[in-house]
């Protein structure tokens, strides 16, 4: 992440957007980086550019091989603005139909997300249980989580973790109870991982073939939160701890 700005920074300008699809909570960290490479401090406005987007994908897809992507099951990207460099409320409109027209071609189906914050906390509903106790177990599928009883009720726990950190960090920053994530995303969530089938979290993939593993923005950043919040997630804690066990005993970073 800490490379991010180098590489796009010479591509910037003032009318530029960049979206960034990745998982887990990394807008912080994200932003910090690249103002630290610009020299700058404004905490709320870019100048390097018009906006970057945080996205996320929900989508069942893996990379077998160079240039080779097999894509099993649904399909929504999503994104929110992360940082710009006016906040106006027509600039708002303008940061949704930039985005809306970028894959109005394509027949990529997309969500605009008028919080980003609150988009990353409903992806992670399904990514902190699903590719948490995929990989905490060594490995296993989607399909074997939500058939076994004891590990669909852990599931439903770190979703219920999940959302009662998301609504306290939506609190404090300023939303409404409206705003607010609940079983509306626990169904969701729940459904699209009974219809999935065998599936293979990018987490697990990277387990599976001994490659550097996404551990620090999708799992850890979240119990970092809920430390910050004084929110107690025993069972989140406990897939975290053991998540990160097995990136040192087999030094996947």
């Amino acid at each position: 992440l800490a490379d991010i700005p180098k590489l796009i920074y010479p591509l910037l300008h003032k009318d530029t957007r960049v979206i960034n699809i990745m998982n887990g909570l990394i807008e912080e960290d994200l932003l910090s980086f690249l103002r630290d490479y610009e020299g700058t401090k404004d905490k709320d406005l870019l100048t390097c550019c018009t906006a970057i987007y945080g996205g996320m994908a929900l989508i069942c897809s893996s990379r077998p091989s160079p240039g080779l992507v097999e894509h099993t099951y649904a399909g929504l990207l999503s994104a929110g603005v992360a940082a710009c460099s006016s906040n106006t409320k027509a600039d708002d409109e303008a940061h949704r139909k930039a985005y809306e027209d970028l894959w109005a071609p394509t027949k990529v189906d997309i969500d605009y997300e008028p919080s980003l914050l609150r988009g990353r906390w409903k992806k992670n509903v399904w990514n902190l249980p699903f590719n948490g106790i995929s990989v905490a177990m060594g490995g296993i599928s989607v399909d074997v989580i939500v058939k076994d009883p004891g590990l669909r009720h852990l599931a439903y726990a770190v979703m219920d973790e999940t959302i009662e950190i998301a609504n306290k960090d939506l609190s404090n920053n300023g939303y409404d109870p409206s705003w607010y994530l609940g079983d509306h995303e626990k169904k969701i969530m729940m459904d699209l991982s009974d219809n999935m089938g065998f599936y293979l979290p990018s987490t697990t993939l990277d387990l599976q073939r001994k490659r550097p593993m996404e551990v620090q923005y999708i799992f850890r950043k979240p119990l970092e939160r809920a430390d910050r919040l004084n929110i107690s997630v025993p069972h989140l804690e406990t897939l975290v701890l053991e998540i990160e066990a097995r990136q040192r005993i087999n030094s996947l970073f």
